[in-house]
């Protein structure tokens, strides 16, 4: 027996090694993975914990950066040196005004002085003008740098609201401060963004700013008074001493994050215990799946707050935080807003009634009065887009706005309606910036008028004088060659004038043509007359090829003629002496004629064929200087053929190989009696267009050499001339003596030539001509409408002055 229980003993003496051999190992084992397992999961928690606070961080960040880009612009902006140098404050206010519509993501702004008085802010507080404007926040730190400064929280002067200002020094060009700028952000704003995310069970996120201050209460409210700052000087001391991100108080686990160029930190806090519970519940080897299993779900919903999170921070800062525009999204069934940008829930305050602090998600299409009421039934109804382009609408202050409203239906893969988009877009700049535009083409265009009437006044006397001179002086060469170059300058300066207010007729599509059945080739013909004594002064070759049998079009002769005066014209000045200019025309198809004015000049280089109908341009930068001219000709011309409905074109080889100018025009049927017209009509006896002696006519012109050089030409051809300066003495001379003319200028000192005519025209039905050097067809009609019979524009061709003379009087 003794035996037996001795060798069963030998027997477990052998077995317990064996155990122990195994079990040792596997208690080791499962003592150093738990260790591991530990340690790994709560380093991936702590991580985890970091990158959510990270994230809380950056978007409280980027509001604040946001804003303090405003501030950036501001604070260098010269008209913001010029508003603090010399103060007024409601022409500050004003501008303040306009400034701060244009940032939706700021709820304030204010402009105070170097010592902190406030010169204007929105919200207005008129009470505090002149008064410090809580500088103590911010004064101090915004004058030690050249940044922008974001201040402690502290309340809101005007309604007591948490709020913190970013600030920024307005300095002089030597550097002192002249006074601040700064925006108002109210910690509301930033809790509503925070507050639509959905975090862990006991996670506690709070915003601390540089004094220590909590910024939130509970759910991203704010606090209804702010804390004295030594309220979280212990955490405030734990954040600056800890290296890591992360530290336990008071049996809380926390982690934190500074927010860049603020001095604020977003903190997040939960109890210690229930941070590890998924390590410390493992119990074993074979409860570890379970606890991990348990551990990944719980990862897993801080994972899912982190991608909202995410999700959040792209969907605002990447494609509608930034936006200037409103965006929404309707819910086809509800009305209600499911999804809204910031500007589009400031503009449903200041343009759609909807009350201040409405939460925009709460609110129904209706409630938001700036699109019509039913205009959402028919885009849901029909799928048309409804589009409203520049809608004026006011705003509380009662200034008008200009918005494109548009709002569109979405469908899904299988035509399912999923909402309506509604898009907002502010346009009152561009409204602006055309209105402006608008004024100052009108004033360009009041301008050319007048200078065009400064310019033509004193041309009149001169070549009235040349006439003078030419039929008093003796038979003299050089006496008649030096006039001539006179005269022909005196045109060529009013033919300048001519073309600026052609190119002012043409872009405001004012030019009026007078169509009639007209011979091609009897207008070249005359256009080549014109150019002749220039043609033979260069010592030209002039060939003409007229092969074209179809020669009649549709068309104004006078401007027609000045397309062909201003193609030879142009042929002539720049081909050299002795060269060769051909003028031929042709059908290309039997209801065509072009005409072909091909010369041996200067020629065109290929890059500046497209620019050579631009008006001012002539093709080469240093034609101007040696041929002079405006380069407005040949964008006349190419206007003129337009509005005939022909085609003008341009061909060279390049520089001094010449140039073709071809132009194209539809031709009509040859009118009946063409041919023998001339002899149908034979010329008025000279008898006839002679005017009987001793005919009275009162000439009223303020500018005296006009006068004394009119007065010559006319009495030397027999008129009987008395002058008047003014329209008070053409009014007496006409109560006092009769007359059987009256020629007066437009502008006159006492009032006008129009207001003259008018109360002669009252008394007498005395004809008249109007002179000015004012040439619009308004000016011409409105001379119609007074009373004159015709109206000529300065300098005065006097064979027309003498030929309407005797048309008024015979």
């Amino acid at each position: 027996m003794t035996k037996r229980r001795r060798d069963r003993f030998e027997r477990f003496k052998i077995i317990f090694p064996i155990l122990l051999a195994g079990w040792i190992p596997s208690i080791l084992t499962l003592i150093v993975s738990y260790t591991i397992l530990r340690d790994t999961l709560e380093s991936r928690i702590l991580r985890d914990r970091q990158t959510l606070i990270q994230l809380v961080g950056h978007l409280v960040g980027h509001d604040l950066n946001r804003s303090s880009s405003v501030i950036e612009y501001y604070q260098t902006l010269p008209e913001m040196v010029k508003n603090l140098s010399t103060p007024d404050p409601q022409l500050t206010q004003q501008w303040l005004n306009s400034a701060f519509y244009s940032h939706p993501q700021i709820d304030g702004m204010f402009i105070t002085t170097a010592n902190g008085d406030l010169v204007a802010s929105i919200p207005t507080a008129s009470e505090m003008i002149a008064k410090d404007f809580g500088s103590k926040y911010w004064r101090r730190q915004a004058a030690a740098t050249d940044a922008t400064f974001v201040s402690a929280i502290h309340p809101r002067l005007s309604d007591n609201r948490p709020v913190t200002d970013i600030v920024g020094a307005v300095r002089a060009p030597d550097r002192t401060v002249l006074g601040y700028v700064g925006v108002s952000v109210l910690v509301e704003r930033i809790g509503r963004r925070l507050s639509t995310i959905e975090f862990s069970d006991r996670l506690l996120f709070e915003v601390l700013d540089q004094n220590g201050a909590a910024l939130f209460a509970s759910d991203f409210k704010p606090n209804p008074a702010t804390p004295e700052p030594k309220t979280n000087e212990g955490l405030m001391k734990e954040v600056s001493q800890s290296k890591s991100g992360h530290f336990e108080r008071h049996g809380n686990l926390y982690s934190f994050s500074p927010i860049e160029s603020t001095g604020w930190v977003a903190v997040v806090e939960q109890p210690r215990s229930l941070a590890y519970k998924p390590v410390h519940d493992l119990l074993g080897i074979v409860l570890t799946a379970v606890f991990a299993w348990l551990g990944s779900a719980y990862y897993q919903r801080q994972l899912d707050a982190k991608q909202r999170l995410e999700r959040e921070v792209i969907f605002n800062e990447k494609m509608l935080a930034n936006m200037p525009s409103g965006i929404a999204f309707i819910d086809p069934t509800s009305r209600r807003f499911l999804h809204a940008n910031y500007a589009f829930a400031q503009m449903a305050e200041r343009f759609g009634d909807m009350q201040p602090g409405h939460d925009i998600t709460e609110t129904t299409y209706d409630d938001v009065k700036i699109a019509p009421p039913g205009a959402i039934e028919r885009v849901l109804t029909f799928g048309t887009p409804f589009q409203l382009v520049e809608h004026p609408l006011k705003d509380k202050t009662g200034m008008t706005h200009f918005l494109n409203i548009n709002l569109l239906r979405l469908q899904g893969w299988q035509e399912t309606i999923q909402g309506v988009l509604y898009l907002v877009e502010d346009k009152t700049r561009d409204v602006t910036l055309r209105q402006e535009l608008i004024g100052a083409n009108a004033a360009k265009d009041q301008f050319l008028a007048l200078l065009s009437h400064e310019l033509r006044s004193p041309l009149s006397p001169v070549i009235a004088m040349v006439g003078e001179l030419e039929a008093e002086l003796p038979d003299s060469q050089p006496v008649r060659e030096a006039l001539e170059v006179v005269r022909r300058n005196v045109e060529l300066e009013a033919r300048l004038i001519d073309d600026l207010l052609d190119v002012t007729r043409i872009a405001k599509g004012k030019l009026q043509l007078s169509f009639e059945a007209i011979c091609v080739h009897q207008i070249l013909q005359r256009a080549y007359e014109i150019c002749r004594e220039e043609i033979d002064a260069k010592n030209l070759e002039v060939k003409f090829h007229l092969r074209a049998s179809q020669t009649h079009v549709e068309g104004d002769p006078a401007r027609l003629q000045q397309v062909f005066w201003n193609l030879i014209k142009n042929s002539v000045k720049f081909t050299p002496e002795k060269g060769r200019i051909t003028i031929e025309t042709l059908n290309p198809a039997p209801d065509k004629i072009e005409v072909r004015i091909i010369d041996t000049g200067i020629g065109i280089e290929p890059e500046k064929i497209d620019k050579i109908f631009n008006a001012f341009e002539q093709g080469q930068a240093d034609i101007t200087r040696r041929f002079g001219g405006l380069g407005l000709g040949l964008a006349i011309s190419k206007a003129l053929i337009d509005a005939h409905g022909g085609k003008i074109r341009v061909e060279s080889s390049g520089k001094d190989q010449g140039a073709i100018f071809s132009l194209e025009l539809d031709t009509v049927v040859t009118p009946a009696g063409t041919d023998g017209e001339k002899q149908a009509q034979p010329a008025r006896p000279e008898r006839e267009l002679a005017v009987a002696k001793h005919r009275r006519v009162l000439l009223v012109d303020d500018h005296h050499d006009t006068c004394i050089s009119m007065k010559r030409m006319l009495e030397r051809r027999g008129y009987e001339i008395t002058v008047a300066h003014s329209a008070d003495q053409a009014v007496e001379k006409v109560r006092t003596q009769d007359f059987d003319l009256l020629i007066s200028d437009i502008g006159l000192p006492d009032r006008s030539g129009y207001e003259l005519m008018r109360e002669v025209r009252l008394n007498k039905n005395l004809p008249g001509i109007a002179l000015s050097g004012f040439g619009t067809e308004q000016d011409v009609n409105q001379a119609r409408a007074a009373g004159f019979s015709e109206h000529l524009t300065k300098p005065i061709n006097f064979e027309r002055l003498e030929k309407t003379i005797q048309n008024l009087l015979l």
